[in-house]
């Protein structure tokens, strides 16, 4: 028997590029009070594509996906545990942690995470170089309320 996760037609999650960018902003905004690190909003960048099928398929009925990014000013020495703070609210949470890696002698940390009910992926990255912290937030493929879904 086949999952919807495998089924190319499953009716996808409805959501308007307007509120998706809204519960980006809200989400980023979340994790950067976590990390006790304020988002520079010009480093805020919303970034709309297409969606892509498992075998490239593309289809003309308005789906998106949302990679939405933000950067914290944060000094090196306070990365590490301000990642760790926002890894300990997404597993309070219940979101998957897919990986956490803290790379001293690079003066990196790095968390992926995904949330099991909504399939959202999260990206947060703390170069010592870069003096911040990134944050990443991409949606899984989305449909705008009243559009009717077309199949593959």
């Amino acid at each position: 028997m086949s999952d919807d996760k495998d089924d190319p037609n499953a009716p996808l999650p409805r959501m308007s590029r307007e509120d998706a960018q809204k519960w980006a902003r809200h989400f980023t905004e979340s994790m950067a009070r976590t990390a006790q690190a304020p988002i520079n909003d010009k480093s805020v960048r919303p970034d709309f594509s297409e969606c892509v099928g498992k075998h490239d398929e593309v289809v003309d009925d308005g789906r998106f996906v949302l990679d939405y990014s933000a950067r914290s000013p944060l000094p090196e020495a306070e990365h590490a545990a301000a990642v760790k703070r926002i890894r300990k609210e997404l597993e309070k949470r219940g979101y998957d942690i897919e990986s956490y890696d803290e790379m001293k002698g690079d003066a990196q940390v790095i968390l992926r995470a995904r949330s099991p009910k909504d399939n959202f992926y999260i990206s947060v990255e703390a170069y010592g170089e870069q003096k911040s912290i990134l944050y990443d937030i991409i949606t899984p493929c989305l449909l705008p309320p009243g559009v009717k879904q077309k199949k593959i």
